[in-house]
């Protein structure tokens, strides 16, 4: 078909399948497979064990050439959203593009994907495999325009935008469901019309998908409720959901009001210091000037996309380059922003810090008794609590970054540990851990899939694998119940078993 759309669950060999597909698809000469950063440190060590049993492609920058063969580049989607990276695709021209966790590009509106796809745009005899565990979290939205680049006319997804616009009022999950409408004559008979879809799509010449699990263990989810939680601190939750932080910051957003609610239930909030010792008038002034520029930034990328102007970075040092004295005569572009100048002005007159303002460690307090009595990985969302948990515990914490990336895959699993879920909850092989604490649920039913899958996957050598979940306060169980929820959405349309449902 000249291109690959595959729906294929964790621990089924995508891998193994990114690095041959330069070696099968006709006539590559030069491929890019794309992986997300903190899976850089198992790539390595993956490339060198399967190219002692598998013939591989050139790895561009690696130590042997062998004429003839095509070359690959790995690229971390990171890198593709920096500024150098505007034009990155069109420096390496491949006419193979692969995506390992290809849900990494599933928003057009972010400016690696809108630079992924004007290089598709501006080359379309381009050929794409994607591979996801999880292409669609939330909507079908997320992966139509993957699946229309992957298979063209092929596509078992709508090519036309409102198209899909109008399938997911149907499919997607949400309080308000339009009826199936047409898309009944997709379904067999007592079929669920996203039951219907996963098939068809499913059938459709080009796609490769899994259906069922790569490991039958049992896998035990069971709610935890530290506590009891310190009536100061629902106080405090209630207070936030009303719209004031708990420092007496009144909050211009609901999202803020959520977020910082999500922190208090973990005992902690977020605010900003100022070591420097501004005035609040000045403060008040910048976060002004501040909010009034980034606001027309965001207008400004949500138009049309182009080369060194795709993102924020890019935007202020063309602003910078319009402004210049003499004027800029260079080949780069320019533009004129209008709050441009009263923010240059003052934008480094106020150097605010995040700082965590500890409210209670009852939590705290829990995970690391936890962490104390059994050996397994204590899950947390944000650094600050699992620094705090690590200590409490004194056992290590392992964050963003490649030496943590590195250094975590070398745990034995004979001690506990503590691990942030952005860093690690996607594609590290964990499997030397059978027993889990998540401290702070996610709401992502497809992130939930991943971080299951670190330690329930083929190698877990323990009878069952276990996962508690804290759900001691309303904005936890709410959350969880959305994940529940959105993976049943995933395992309708994309027929991978959700482990979350297990349970």
């Amino acid at each position: 078909m000249g291109g690959l759309l595959g729906p294929i669950g964790t621990g089924r060999g995508k891998e193994l399948t990114t690095f041959l597909m330069p070696m099968v698809m006709p006539a590559c000469r030069v491929a890019c497979l794309f992986i997300p950063a903190n899976l850089l440190p198992q790539f390595t060590a993956e490339w060198d064990y399967y190219g002692a049993h598998w013939r591989l492609p050139n790895l561009a920058g690696g130590r042997w050439f062998r004429p003839g063969l095509p070359v690959l580049h790995v690229i971390t989607y990171n890198k593709l959203s920096s500024q150098e990276a505007t034009d990155l695709l069109e420096r390496i021209r491949p006419d193979l593009v692969i995506l390992n966790e290809a849900h990494n590009l599933k928003d057009p509106k972010d400016s690696r994907t809108g630079r992924f796809l004007r290089y598709f745009e501006k080359r379309p005899e381009t050929r794409l495999v994607a591979l996801s565990g999880t292409f669609a979290s939330k909507s079908i939205k997320d992966y139509a325009h993957l699946s229309r680049l992957a298979l063209r006319d092929g596509s078992p997804l709508p090519l036309a935008h409102h198209v899909v616009e109008e399938w997911g009022t149907a499919l997607d999950p949400g309080k308000v469901i339009a009826p199936p409408g047409a898309l009944e004559r997709l379904c067999e008979p007592e079929e669920h019309v996203r039951e219907g879809f996963r098939r068809r799509r499913n059938d459709t010449r080009g796609v490769v998908a899994t259906d069922e699990s790569a490991l039958d263990k049992p896998l035990i989810i069971r709610p935890r409720y530290p506590g009891p939680v310190p009536a100061e601190l629902l106080a405090l939750i209630e207070l936030a959901h009303g719209g004031e932080r708990p420092d007496g910051e009144q909050f211009q957003e609901q999202l803020q009001a959520m977020a910082c609610a999500r922190q208090l239930s973990a005992g902690f909030f977020h605010r900003w210091r100022y070591p420097r010792g501004e005035s609040p008038e000045l403060i008040e002034e910048w976060f002004a000037k501040r909010k009034a520029w980034n606001k027309e930034v965001w207008e400004e990328l949500k138009g049309e996309r182009r080369e060194h102007l795709d993102s924020p970075g890019l935007l202020t040092k063309a602003a910078i380059r319009a402004n210049m004295v003499p004027p800029y005569e260079g080949d780069k572009p320019v533009w004129e922003a209008a709050t441009w100048t009263e923010w240059a002005e003052i934008h480094d007159a106020v150097q605010p810090e995040p700082q965590a303002v500890w409210v209670s460690d009852f939590l705290v307090q829990d995970a690391a008794e936890w962490a104390r009595t059994q050996v397994g990985i204590v899950w947390v969302e944000f650094p600050e609590l699992g620094e705090r948990i690590a200590r409490a515990a004194g056992v290590p914490f392992y964050g963003g970054g490649r030496v943590a990336s590195e250094a975590i895959l070398q745990e034995s699993g004979r001690r506990s540990i503590v691990a942030s879920i952005k860093a690690h909850a996607t594609g590290k092989n964990l499997q030397q851990f059978r027993r889990n604490l998540v401290v702070t649920p996610p709401s992502d039913g497809a992130l939930w899939e991943q971080l299951l899958a670190r330690t329930h996957r083929p190698g877990q050598e323990a009878a069952c694998v276990e996962m508690e979940v804290c759900l001691h306060t309303e904005d936890y169980a709410t959350a969880f119940a959305t994940a529940r929820e959105r993976a049943h959405f995933i395992q309708q349309t994309d027929g991978q078993p959700q482990k979350l449902l297990w349970s």
